[in-house]
């Protein structure tokens, strides 16, 4: 910056000198032509000449003008310092003209005039052009070539002697104007430094003004809700611990939580979210009464310090009175909105010995409660801490575990209900942790979604069952499809996509082999997943909704989106020859599928009874434990030739019947 800064410090100078110049060539040029034409020397060729250069003088000027406005904008003055450089050689090489081309003249015989005006002019241009060397030798070297050639064309001694000498000031004063151009390099940066730290000491100064404003103010109090800092109930937590030890008595510390409120800033803006924060502030501070402590500890959470009575007792209630369903709507902007909270609670001594682990145990609380669905309360307990530090050890550990292949893809196979054919496989990620043995997939796929694994995750899953579509073919499987599980948070994190795109053409995999399983909450979010699922479906890759009847999905969605099966959820399979109600629910979802033309996969198949009853209904395709449990890709031919053999025995029992 600071460089810019001097090189727009220079082209200013350029356009500047530019400027000066134009003045001193005219002067000069009118009166050589008015010494030369009073000797009668050159005529209209003199003439001509004049008015070429003050042609070329008035370009360069104009072109000053021009470039004036653009020095300090400009983010390569370099350019403009060029465009003054190429103005002033035109000039220059005018002047050369005159005693070369123009007019016959001797500079060291009957014309001195000539030479001490154009000399004059030379010294003038170095003068002037201090810090600007470049226009200086752009301008002055033509005219110095001219001049020395003239003096040869005089000759003699004088010629020789004089060309010497005014070669030798010529070196002279070049080494000044450079030096003058360090000078100004030096005298500008220092004064851009100078401007720099005064400026930074200037906001420096304000800043601080600023902050000591605003310590005042905020030296303990929230200035939205008027209720204490963070700052100040800290302090005053820490003391009251320390007080409670030597009293041996309780603390009780409350964490309040609004739930979503940035949908409530977003809707009624910055303004809005203050304005709501105040009113529940001072609400949530009459319901506490005026012995508690209460404070506003971050954009939306709060904390409330119960120090007497029956501290225990005393803060489960005001934690479940934070959450009433009678806390009356707030109302914004004549808009009313309901104020959802959870709250997590801690007491000192019972669940932690200072300040600093009370604050950390009521947090695990509520971060249970916020787990656990709106308008919840949570007390900590070491089972808690429990499954926060087992999450935290997970989170951690997955991203070593993806790395040396510690996880595993399983693969269980979906079965033809009428043929008993192998039609395809689910695959399904297994890792069994050192510690904690198996950790079930949606652990997996939190932990990846809070360490950013997710598009990892899916795309390592994806590796192996391109894998194993590459091997179907010689297991006698060439159009049997495996499912890929894709989460409906992994839509707003990468392009899905672009990624099984890039993974699939890498292995040379038909893509309508994969089958990318979705859930219905996924088709319900057609903002985020609409457009990847619709390029999903245009590259050719099957779509299938899992988990189906469960939800709330749109028909509309599915027609659009050309889902090829839906998969019903185990729950409706389970006890499906005792439950008229399940039974009811997948005859109505086998007519829905058939209704929109797509498959039927039940999952939870666990008997041959299920798998019968089933069938009957019309279900196309069963999965579940009755068919076999999830394997090993090293399993599936074993596997896959005893299916086969199965079903070819039934085969011979239904002619043998026949």
């Amino acid at each position: 910056m600071l460089l810019l800064s001097v090189r727009q410090a220079r082209a200013a100078l350029a356009v500047r000198s530019s400027l000066l110049a134009a003045g001193y060539n005219i002067l000069a040029a009118t009166m050589i032509v008015g010494l030369l034409l009073l000797e009668a020397k050159g005529g209209d060729r003199l003439v001509l000449w004049l008015v070429v250069l003050a042609l070329v003088t008035v370009f360069r000027v104009g072109l000053s003008f021009r470039l004036r406005r653009f020095v300090q904008s400009s983010g390569v003055p370099e350019d403009i310092v060029r465009l003054a450089c190429i103005t002033a050689i035109l000039h220059g090489l005018t002047w050369a003209a005159l005693p070369t081309l123009v007019v016959d003249v001797d500079m060291l015989g009957a014309d001195p005039s000539v030479l001490l005006i154009m000399g004059g002019l030379i010294a003038m241009t170095i003068l002037r052009q201090a810090g600007m060397s470049h226009i200086a030798f752009c301008f002055c070297i033509p005219i110095i070539v001219a001049m020395i050639w003239n003096f040869a064309n005089h000759g003699g001694i004088v010629g020789i002697v004089s060309s010497f000498n005014f070669m030798v000031l010529t070196a002279w004063m070049s080494h000044l104007l450079l030096q003058a151009d360090k000078a100004f390099v030096d005298s500008e940066t220092a004064k851009l430094r100078n401007q720099a730290a005064t400026q930074n000491l200037t906001i420096a100064n304000e800043d601080i003004k600023h902050k000591n404003l605003r310590l005042e103010v905020l030296a303990n109090g929230d200035p939205v809700t008027g209720l204490y800092n963070r700052t100040y109930f800290n302090g005053r937590l820490a003391g009251e611990i320390a007080a409670a030890k030597i009293g041996n008595r309780q603390v009780g510390l409350v964490l309040v939580n609004v739930n979503r409120f940035k949908l409530i800033n977003d809707a009624f803006g910055h303004r809005g979210g203050d304005q709501f924060l105040a009113i529940l502030g001072q609400r949530l501070k009459n319901l506490v009464g005026p012995d508690a402590i209460m404070a506003r500890i971050g954009g939306d959470e709060f904390a409330i310090l119960l120090l007497d009575g029956n501290v225990s007792e005393n803060s489960r209630i005001v934690a479940l009175n934070m959450i009433a369903p009678s806390l009356a709507p707030v109302t914004i902007q004549g808009v009313k909105v309901n104020s959802g909270l959870s709250t997590g609670m801690a007491i000192f001594p019972d669940h932690a010995e200072d300040a600093e682990g009370l604050f950390t145990c009521a947090s695990m609380a509520l971060s249970e409660a916020k787990r656990a669905g709106p308008r919840q309360v949570r007390e900590f307990d070491l089972a808690i801490k429990k499954r926060i530090d087992r999450q935290r050890d997970i989170e951690q550990d997955l991203g070593e575990a993806l790395a040396k292949g510690e996880l595993e893809t399983r693969f269980q196979p979906q079965i033809d209900l009428a043929t008993g054919d192998v039609v395809g496989f689910e695959a399904l990620l297994r890792w069994f942790h050192p510690r904690f043995g198996a950790i079930s997939p949606p652990e997996i796929v939190d932990a990846a979604q809070a360490m950013q694994l997710s598009e990892a995750l899916t795309a390592f899953v994806t590796e192996q069952i391109c894998c194993l579509l590459q091997r179907l073919a010689s297991l006698g499987l060439p159009d049997a499809v495996v499912a890929l599980n894709v989460s409906p948070r992994e839509f707003a994190l990468y392009d899905v996509s672009v990624m099984l795109d890039r993974i699939t053409e890498a292995h040379g995999v038909d893509r309508r082999l994969l089958e990318v399983e979705i859930t219905e909450e996924t088709i319900l979010d057609p903002v985020v997943a609409g457009e990847q699922l619709s390029r999903l479906e245009a590259g050719g890759y099957k779509l299938t909704v899992d988990d189906f009847g469960m939800g709330y999905s749109s028909l509309a969605y599915l027609i659009s989106l050309k889902i090829a099966r839906l998969k019903i959820d185990r729950s409706f399979v389970s006890d499906i020859d005792n439950s008229h109600k399940n039974k009811a629910m997948i005859v109505a979802l086998v007519g829905l599928g058939r209704a929109i033309g797509v498959d039927i996969v039940v999952e939870g198949v666990e008997t041959a009874a299920d798998a019968a009853t089933l069938r009957d209904i019309g279900c196309n395709i069963g999965q579940g434990y009755y068919f076999a449990r999830p394997m090993p890709v090293e399993m599936l031919p074993k596997w896959i030739e005893r299916q086969k053999k199965s079903a070819h025995d039934d085969d011979i029992s239904q002619v043998a019947v026949a």
